[in-house]
């Protein structure tokens, strides 16, 4: 019933809001409203420069991300808040985005439990800006409340270890928590930022949905290059179980430094976060969940990358490369086992690029690509390599400026020290083919389905073949 209710209300206020929206989503307009951020952060000082070139195309809500709390800094569009009586210029912002799913196993798999699978995510978003409240300049502090809903379908019909739904949390399927609350602050003209407080590290480090403009500047604006609806493209899985994130927050800080000296297109990120939700750890603690701590074991991270334009359409490209530890000691099984390690390391790349353009300047149609690619040597790893990747077509049809469509593949070696090489398969590879349309307002249907020829359960049926049907609102 109280699920029911969040669904009404969201609903409610989508359509009270539709005759704002459905006009910056019309065809043709080059410039959207801010309201229509579809989830993307604030615009970089790049973004916004009067350098010489084609125009900026602010058309926001193409390519939203499946699982907007795993990705998102700042989610929704801040309807929610102009709803309650916030003017457009207020320094505070209210929004949010609600995403649920329903999935069927059509072959293959893990059959224990049967029936429809089904998962939902809510997370609410309210931040102050200091700068335009008390004049503290470039001052940022936020808090957010999320709660996700799953069955036992949803997280283990598939048979699928890397995770085939984007939306199922870790135990407890169904949680309620204080996601994040953090502070954040710009230094030397936006040269530096610092985040202190509870955050999901997902959404800054590792993270290759995050297309390019949103951190660098460029003339294509899309919340995600990929709207894929399986784990892996949201949570590596060679970080699955290390770095923090959705659902699991942690307490801790990070550091950006974005150089002038490089035009902003070289940058370091380096953070340290509450590492007791490991892999290995015992014992383990979903963080998320819990108050915060630095008194248990440290997970930190550092990353290191760059942006460019390719051609005269200036196509956006970025590349990141990471290095990360955790702290222990780890085990994964029992204590006498090989798999026991007083630490554990690794690291990854990710990339992405703009490789065709359909209609430009008009609008932000073509074809993205992006690749991961993770390790790690650790004996309470899960996986000891992946790699994954994929396409997106966005809005190949004139007339539907707002679809988008993708496939992706995600292939993990999985560890077999311990007890994961008694549970599990020596690797597993996922495909997915999703279609994500464009209903009304900021409402959002994708459909996808999901094969794995190779299954991480052992014991589940290959081939795996399931289907999801997911609608996400943005407010």
């Amino acid at each position: 019933m109280a699920l029911r209710r969040v669904v009404s209300g969201v609903v409610a206020l989508l359509l009270q809001s539709a005759s704002v929206d459905l006009a910056c989503s019309l065809p043709g307009l080059a410039e959207v409203a801010s309201v229509n951020s579809g989830g993307a952060s604030d615009p970089s000082p790049k973004a916004q420069s009067s350098e010489v070139g084609p125009p900026v195309l602010n058309q926001q809500s193409i390519g939203i991300p499946a699982s907007p709390a795993a990705v998102n800094t700042k989610p929704g569009t801040g309807a929610l808040g102009r709803w309650l009586g916030l003017s457009a210029d207020s320094p505070w912002r209210l929004g949010g985005v609600w995403a649920a799913n329903a999935t069927a196993q059509l072959g293959g798999g893990s059959f224990t439990p049967g029936g429809l699978g089904g998962a939902q995510q809510l997370l609410l978003d309210l931040s102050l800006d200091l700068d335009r409240s008390i004049g503290w300049k470039g001052a940022k502090i936020w808090v957010q409340g999320l709660q996700v809903n799953a069955n036992q379908a949803a997280a283990n019909a598939s048979g699928s270890l890397q995770g085939s739904n984007s939306l199922v949390a870790p135990q407890p399927l169904d949680r309620t928590e204080l996601y994040s609350y953090a502070f954040s602050q710009y230094l030397f003209d936006r040269q530096v930022r610092l985040f202190v407080g509870k955050l999901a590290p997902s959404n800054d480090f590792a993270n290759v949905v995050v297309p390019v403009d949103e951190d660098f500047g460029s003339p294509y604006w899309i919340p995600g290059v990929s709207s894929l609806t399986y784990t892996p493209l949201y949570a590596m899985p060679t970080l699955q179980g290390r770095l923090p994130g959705y659902p699991n927050s942690a307490f801790g800080a990070s550091l950006l430094l974005q150089p002038n000296a490089f035009n902003r297109d070289v940058y370091l990120k380096l953070g340290v976060f509450d590492g007791r939700s490991g892999s290995g750890v015992e014992p383990s603690v979903q963080t998320g969940l819990a108050l915060p701590s630095v008194a248990g074991p440290i997970f930190s991270i550092g990353e290191i990358g760059g942006s460019w334009l390719m051609g005269n359409r200036r196509m956006p490209g970025a590349a990141g490369f990471g290095l990360w530890h955790q702290g222990g000691p780890l085990d994964y099984g029992d204590a006498s086992d090989s798999s026991s390690e007083a630490s554990a390391a690794g690291g990854y790349l990710i990339a992405q690029q703009r490789l065709i353009d359909f209609r430009y300047p008009f609008d932000n149609s073509g074809i993205s690509a992006f690749v991961q690619m993770g390790w790690s040597p650790s004996r309470s790893n899960i996986y000891s390599t992946s790699v994954g990747g994929g396409l997106t077509v966005f809005a190949p049809m004139k007339s539907r400026p707002l679809d988008s469509y993708g496939i992706g593949l995600s292939w993990a070696q999985i560890n077999d020290q311990g007890a994961l090489g008694v549970m599990a398969n020596p690797d597993e590879l996922m495909v997915q083919v999703y279609g994500q349309i464009h209903l009304v307002s900021n409402l959002y249907l994708t459909p996808s389905v999901t094969v794995l020829p190779v299954p991480g359960v052992r014991g589940a049926q290959a081939p795996s073949t399931s289907a999801l049907l997911q609608l996400v609102a943005l407010f």
